[in-house]
């Protein structure tokens, strides 16, 4: 029950951006309407994305496995926040989120390259 190296990277990196893309647009207050729009886009199509995914690994490859993925990716999520908040990152969630813009896409082409 091997989860592909590559798999594990992209989807944590997919789901690490997805994250503060979602944080982003929830505590969104700038002025430009055209960036609220795109910003619920990406967040909405990346959770679709990713939870189809997720669901299609599952019925493709192994259920077990598309839980572990996930549990995985969420553990290192909670290491990460917890890094995160030692060094005081957490007003620049902005940056991240704005970096997902590039990072999504990239992600998950890899994570759709991963499905055998």
């Amino acid at each position: 029950m091997d989860i592909p190296t590559s798999l594990l990277i992209s989807y944590t990196v997919f789901s690490f951006f997805l994250f503060y893309q979602q944080l982003h647009l929830k505590n969104f207050q700038g002025a430009s309407a055209k960036l609220a729009v795109l910003l619920g886009l990406f967040a909405f199509s990346g959770t679709l994305f990713g939870i189809s995914f997720l669901f299609y690994w599952g019925y493709r490859v192994s259920w077990l496995q598309a839980c572990l993925l996930f549990a995985i990716a969420l553990f290192i999520q909670g290491v990460w926040f917890s890094i995160e908040a030692r060094l005081r990152l957490r007003a620049f969630y902005w940056v991240f989120s704005l970096a997902g813009f590039i990072f999504l896409p990239i992600s998950g082409y890899f994570m759709w390259e991963a499905i055998p």
